[in-house]
C-alpha cells in the first residue's frame, strides 16, 4: 500500500515517532486523521481487487462444507445462513467501487465484518455440529480475512473480530443453543489472537512506511528548496541583491520579444554614481559597498511592478528594465529616482558637485523591430550613449537618448 507522505512534521519529531516504534499503532494529533483519510483511499482501492479473490475462497469453502452436510434439509439451513457472508463480501466490495464512499471504507468494512464473524460463530451453534471442523474452519476463516485481509487498521479490526464473537454469543443465548467453549476456544479464540498479530504488525509497518515517506517529501522539499535558493544565488549580484548580468540578459531578451510581438515599448535607464572611485578612496571600500547597497534599495523599490528589473550592470553601474513604459514615463521616473538619491543624503566629501553622493541617468525606449541579438545591445548602447552625455554635461543629471540633457 503506497501513501504520500505528509509535511506537517518535522524531521526530528519523525525520527521521535520512529524510535518510540509506534507500539500503539496510532499518530498524535492531526496526522492520524491525514494518515486516516490517505489509508482509507489506498485500502478501499486494494480492497476491488482483494475482495474478488475474498469471495473466490470463501465459495470453495461453501462447497466444502455443502458436500459433507448429509440431508438436503441441513444442508439448506447451513446455505441459507452461510450465504448471507458471500453477500456481505460482495456489497462492500460493490461500495469499494464508489471513490465517494472511501471515506467510509472503515465504517461499511467493519460492519460487514462484524456480521461474518458472528454470522460464522452463530452457524457452528445453530447447526448443532459443534465438532465439526469444517464449520469451525469456516469462522477462522473469516476471522483471519477480517483482520489480514480486508485491509481494515488495527483497532477497527480488532473492534469488528471481538464484536461479532459477542454478538453471536448473546444471539445463541438468547436462542437457548449450546455452546462448547473448549473447541471454540481453540478455533474462534485462538484465531482471533493469530488475526490481531497479523493486524498489528501489518498497521504498524503500514504506519513505519508512511513515516518514511514522510522524511522523503521532506528530503524532496529541502532539495526543492535548496534547488531553488541556488538558481535565485545564480540569479543575484551578491553586494547588491540586485540581479547580475546574466539574469539582466535572459529577462532583457524575454521582454524584447514579448515587446516585438505586441508592438509595446521597452524602455531602460543607465545610472551611475557620481565620482565613486573619489568616494571609496575617501571613505574606504567598506563605505563604499555600504553606499552600493543602500543605492540599489532605492533602485529596487522603484522597479515595483512584477515585470520590472533592477541589476547590476559593473562596478557602480545599474540598469533598471521597464517594460510597457513609453518615453515620457522613463523620464518621470528618472526624475523620480534622481530626487530619492538626492533624499538618502548619503556625504560625498570627495565629491566636487554635491556634498551628498548623486547619480547621473542616461535613459532609452524602444518599440523592437526585429529578434536580432545585436539589437538589443545596440538599443543598451543608447542607454549608455545618455549617460555618457550626463556625464559630460556636468553629471547629477539625467539624459534621454536622441535629446538633450534635462
Amino acid at each position: 500500500m503506497k501513501l504520500e507522505g505528509s509535511k506537517l512534521l518535522s524531521r526530528s519529531e519523525i525520527q521521535a515517532l520512529i524510535s518510540k516504534g509506534l507500539n500503539y499503532v496510532y499518530f498524535p494529533g492531526k496526522l492520524e486523521a491525514i494518515y486516516k483519510q490517505q489509508y482509507q483511499n489506498e485500502a478501499a482501492l486494494e480492497f476491488r481487487y482483494r475482495a474478488p479473490i475474498i469471495f473466490m475462497l470463501y465459495a470453495f469453502l461453501s462447497y466444502g462444507i455443502y458436500q459433507i452436510i448429509p440431508t438436503h434439509e441441513k444442508a439448506y439451513q447451513w446455505f441459507s445462513l452461510y450465504a448471507w457472508v458471500g453477500i456481505i463480501v460482495l456489497a462492500a466490495w460493490l461500495l469499494s467501487l464508489f471513490k465517494k464512499l472511501n471515506r467510509f471504507f472503515d465504517f461499511y468494512t467493519c460492519i460487514g465484518s462484524t456480521a461474518a464473524v458472528a454470522i460464522s460463530f452463530i452457524i457452528i451453534t445453530v447447526m448443532g455440529n459443534n465438532n465439526d471442523a469444517l464449520f469451525h474452519a469456516a469462522m477462522m476463516y473469516a476471522v483471519i480475512i477480517i483482520y489480514g485481509f480486508v485491509g481494515m487498521r488495527f483497532y477497527t479490526a480488532l473492534i469488528a473480530g471481538w464484536t461479532g464473537g459477542l454478538i453471536a454469543i448473546a444471539v445463541t443465548k438468547l436462542l437457548n443453543y449450546p455452546i462448547d467453549w473448549t473447541f471454540l476456544n481453540r478455533t474462534y479464540t485462538f484465531s482471533s489472537f493469530l488475526g490481531m498479530a497479523l493486524a498489528y504488525a501489518i498497521d504498524r509497518q503500514h504506519r513505519e512506511n508512511y513515516l518514511q515517506n514522510c522524511i522523503i517529501e521532506l528530503n524532496q522539499l529541502e532539495m526543492s528548496k535548496q534547488s531553488e535558493q541556488l538558481e535565485l544565488l545564480s540569479q543575484l549580484d551578491s553586494l547588491t541583491g540586485l540581479a547580475n548580468r546574466r539574469h539582466l540578459s535572459e529577462v532583457m531578451d524575454q521582454q524584447w520579444r514579448i515587446a516585438l510581438r505586441y508592438q509595446m515599448p521597452v524602455s531602460i535607464l543607465m545610472v551611475d554614481i557620481d565620482f565613486f572611485k573619489e568616494y571609496n578612496d575617501h571613505l574606504g571600500h567598506l563605505a563604499g559597498d555600504l553606499c552600493l547597497q543602500k543605492i540599489a534599495h532605492e533602485l529596487k523599490n522603484l522597479t515595483s511592478r512584477s515585470n520590472d528589473l533592477a541589476a547590476r550592470y559593473g562596478g557602480e553601474e545599474f540598469l533598471l528594465l521597464f517594460p510597457m513604459l513609453n518615453e515620457g514615463q522613463i523620464e518621470l521616473l528618472a526624475k523620480k529616482l534622481m530626487q530619492r538619491i538626492l533624499h538618502l543624503a548619503l556625504p560625498h566629501p570627495a565629491s566636487p558637485i554635491s556634498p551628498a553622493v548623486t547619480v547621473s541617468i542616461g535613459a532609452a525606449t524602444i518599440i523592437p523591430q526585429g529578434s536580432d541579438p545585436d539589437a538589443i545591445s545596440a538599443f543598451i548602447q543608447r542607454a549608455d550613449k545618455a549617460l555618457y552625455h550626463a556625464k559630460s554635461n556636468g553629471r547629477n543629471q539625467y539624459c534621454i537618448s536622441k535629446k538633450e540633457a534635462a
